[in-house]
């Protein structure tokens, strides 16, 4: 059944929701400024526009239904809300294909962490790959409680800072938007889509795809429907927001960054001598945020006890794999595998739509549309004291 508790709204528990939401998708490819590259500032500025609207509308949607939809249902592994959403057979195909496309999003995470180092003070990538294996995998060990702790105190820091380096592009720029359409006829950019809203698309799918479990898992945090619904909205605002600001800070600067594995790092060592250093750890940090989920949807997928023997020694035998896997340059690890997962996420979106649009019709029937057959928690969220 539905739950009924409090209806009021705690502003703190939608400031922790946004922060983990926004600290999740924020890893290397938002702040190294690759997504911001392929996905939007490739366009142009009109095509950057376009697409940031249709992400915008499509991750409110997202995160605001499933969070509510994870509150409520409160599953004991977050997985089965692909079920929920697909059906059967689609939901046990992405019950499958999201750890797989998780272990690899880690894969690219520890790449990216190694590029940054190596491309900031020159040190062997490795270094960086296993600082961040080791830190990842630690963390985890901790369980979600203490995730979700970390990864809500660190997210609106590093998205502040990240804006600080967009803004500074734009400033130190503001005519090389204008000027960026001719200046990207004459260069090759990676394009992570055919067309602008293709990639406006694609880019939220993604997003979307390695949400969903998370949010159904993270909806059970909240207290009432009010607070996952303005929790999922502040966290998709805040996060497309920052997305806009690194994507114009690049196309101001297109000329000069295009080429780069770490574009907002080149930006970054523009506003002052060692901005490049202290970017870099800002950098790591966001990688940081985003490898730690990754690798705890993994486990849970396998063993729902995140702080059990198994689920500890799953999560170092994954590690280990990916430590492996990470010797792929990574800006091609982003293009490769972030669209193929896109295009994957948007029948997610089309199954999440259908549902949605079921359970206001049964809804209006009397039909209680959380009575599921899945394994379920029996206690509700603590309420405020």
């Amino acid at each position: 059944m539905t739950q009924t508790t409090s209806k009021r709204i705690r502003v703190g528990t939608v400031i922790t929701t946004m922060g983990a939401i926004v600290a999740y998708l924020i890893g290397s490819g938002f702040a190294t400024g690759q997504e911001g590259l392929q996905y939007f500032a490739s366009f142009g500025p009109a095509g950057a526009a376009g697409a940031l609207v249709i992400t915008l509308i499509l991750y409110c949607y997202v995160t605001a239904i499933v969070l509510r939809d994870g509150r409520n249902l409160r599953l004991q592994s977050g997985n089965k809300i692909f079920e929920y959403y697909c059906g059967k057979y689609i939901g046990k195909f992405f019950g499958v294909f999201a750890p797989l496309f998780f272990f690899c999003l880690y894969a690219v995470m520890l790449a990216g962490a190694g590029a940054t180092l190596n491309e900031q003070f020159g040190w062997n990538g490795q270094v960086g790959v296993l600082a961040m294996a080791a830190a990842v995998l630690l963390t985890v060990m901790l369980g979600l409680d203490g995730l979700v702790a970390i990864l809500s105190k660190l997210g609106p820091i590093i998205v502040a800072l990240c804006l600080v380096v967009g803004l500074s592009g734009i400033v130190r720029n503001p005519q090389g938007i204008a000027e960026s359409a001719d200046a990207l006829a004459g260069i090759d950019v990676l394009q992570a889509a055919p067309h602008w809203a293709v990639s406006g698309l694609n880019f939220p799918a993604l997003g979307i795809l390695m949400l969903v479990p998370f949010l159904a898992s993270l909806g059970r945090k909240v207290r009432n429907n009010g607070e996952a619904v303005a929790g999922g909205l502040a966290g998709a605002i805040t996060l497309v927001v920052s997305v806009g600001v690194v994507a114009f800070g690049l196309l101001a600067n297109i000329g000069d960054v295009y080429n780069n594995q770490i574009p907002m790092l080149w930006i970054a060592g523009q506003l002052f001598s060692g901005a490049g250093s202290i970017y870099s750890v800002i950098l790591f940090a966001g990688i940081y945020t985003t490898a730690v989920p990754l690798l705890w949807a993994v486990v849970n997928r396998v063993e729902t006890n995140d702080k059990s023997k198994r689920a500890k020694l799953l999560a170092l035998i994954a590690t280990v794999v990916a430590v492996l896997l990470a010797q792929v340059p990574f800006a091609e690890l982003v293009n490769f595998l972030y669209p193929v997962a896109g295009y994957l996420g948007l029948v997610l979106l089309a199954c999440i739509g259908i549902r949605h649009l079921r359970n206001v019709l049964d809804r209006k029937k009397g039909i209680d549309v959380y009575a599921v057959e899945f394994e379920r928690l029996d206690k509700e969220p603590a309420a405020a004291k």
